[in-house]
């Protein structure tokens, strides 16, 4: 009777502890979202993906025109505000849209040159900022990590429902929270 006792212990462990790296072995091919603890650097939502129409069908020119110019505005205010920045690239998408409608061809090319250089500005600021923000939570400068969080919620702010937005909103708590306890 003992050796029937001890096969099936030995059996029990071993199921157990085939599950035990079933389970383990299933933990690494889960993927990973940005939460508190990981923030990896592939979570991070792209800015500038959908193309706009125009939404006029009178007037397209005189829209575009108007579109265009109020992209110039948005972008001329982006060194203060980021979000301006995105919504200056929607604006002259939405210009551009209106000229290629029309016909307009040059405008339509002049405004597209213009934004592409927006987009490149805008993408690299926010790639600065993930890596600042990264750099100062690592360093636990949390008025620094605090300042880089506000700039990539103004620039997420139209994703609103990302996860990457999500966890940067829970991470302004905990970083506001170690801010003021440290100074």
């Amino acid at each position: 009777m003992t050796e029937r006792r001890k096969f099936a212990r030995n059996v029990v462990i071993s199921v157990l502890s085939a599950c035990a790296l079933i389970a383990i072995a299933l933990g690494f091919l889960v993927p990973t979202t940005p939460d508190e603890g990981n923030h990896p650097v592939d979570h991070y939502p792209e800015l500038f993906t959908d193309e706009m129409l125009c939404r006029h069908r009178s007037d397209v020119l005189v829209h575009g025109r108007k579109e265009e110019e109020l992209a110039r505005l948005r972008a001329d205010r982006y060194a203060y505000d980021p979000g301006d920045g995105i919504r200056a690239v929607h604006h002259y998408q939405e210009a551009e849209a209106c000229y290629l409608s029309t016909g307009a061809e040059s405008a339509a090319s002049r405004v597209h040159r213009t934004r592409t250089a927006l987009i490149a500005q805008v993408n690299t600021d926010y790639a600065a900022a993930r890596l600042n923000l990264a750099n100062a939570l690592e360093q636990e400068r949390w008025s620094a990590a605090l300042d880089e969080i506000h700039r990539l919620l103004l620039l997420t702010k139209h994703l609103r429902r990302h996860p990457y937005v999500e966890w940067l909103n829970h991470t302004m708590g905990r970083v506001a929270a170690e801010a003021s306890i440290r100074s």
